[in-house]
């Protein structure tokens, strides 16, 4: 088992590493085996070595983050810059919008013309953009239609019904000849409206967190 010593020494090495990440491969080896070496060294020379030696050693070596930095400047390499907070534009908010709604706005076109504003945009990665195509294809306007036309069938009912009196009464769920409820169809709408709000909610959430690199010319 390593001494708490070793697991001080191990734990600077691996902050310095971290400092170090934006360094080509070789010189941030190099460089963390120079300080290895250092520490191995001091510890070497010491007699009866405890915890207060090693940290003494690490504290005279310096804070990792700074040794990086004198990195940087040896070998010219530019500190990382902080990420931009990413901000959508037109063509992203008009994609979500058009892959959920454009199939009821612009029958089928509506949601193809957003599918084509999704693939063009570098908001999202090639996995964003196929779920955001195959989940679900026509957005709400597959559900609308399957409640509005496939409900209606010789089987049953399911959508307004005109009363002899004229008023229209909207049973509260899709019914058989018999009169029961017909539960599979009115799970099969449930799930097929839940699809492309979920699919948009997704591709909503990727779009803040983590938009893909922009494409290079």
């Amino acid at each position: 088992m390593s001494t708490t010593p070793d697991k001080l020494v191990d734990r600077y090495l691996k902050h310095l590493e971290v400092e170090l990440d934006d360094l080509p491969r070789d010189r941030r080896r190099e460089i963390v085996d120079e300080i290895a070496g250092h520490i191995a060294e001091a510890r070497a020379g010491l007699e009866h070595e405890t915890e207060a030696d090693v940290r003494n050693i690490l504290e005279g070596l310096g804070d990792p983050a700074d040794i990086a930095e004198e990195a940087r400047e040896r070998f010219e390499v530019q500190p990382p810059q902080p990420a931009q907070p990413f901000k959508p534009g037109w063509m992203e908010i008009t994609a979500l919008v058009l892959l959920l709604i454009g199939g009821l706005i612009l029958p089928f076109f509506g949601w193809v013309i957003g599918v084509v504003l999704l693939w063009v945009s570098n908001a999202w990665n090639v996995r964003d953009k196929i779920i955001g195509t195959l989940f679900l294809p026509g957005g709400l306007a597959l559900p609308v239609f399957f409640l509005l036309f496939a409900g209606n069938t010789e089987t049953g009912e399911c959508g307004p019904v005109i009363s002899d009196s004229g008023r229209t009464v909207i049973p509260p769920a899709c019914t058989d000849s018999s009169g029961s409820t017909n539960y599979f169809g009115v799970a099969l709408s449930i799930v097929f409206f839940l699809i492309p709000v979920m699919t948009t909610a997704y591709l909503a959430y990727r779009l803040r967190r983590a938009p893909a690199a922009p494409a290079l010319a």
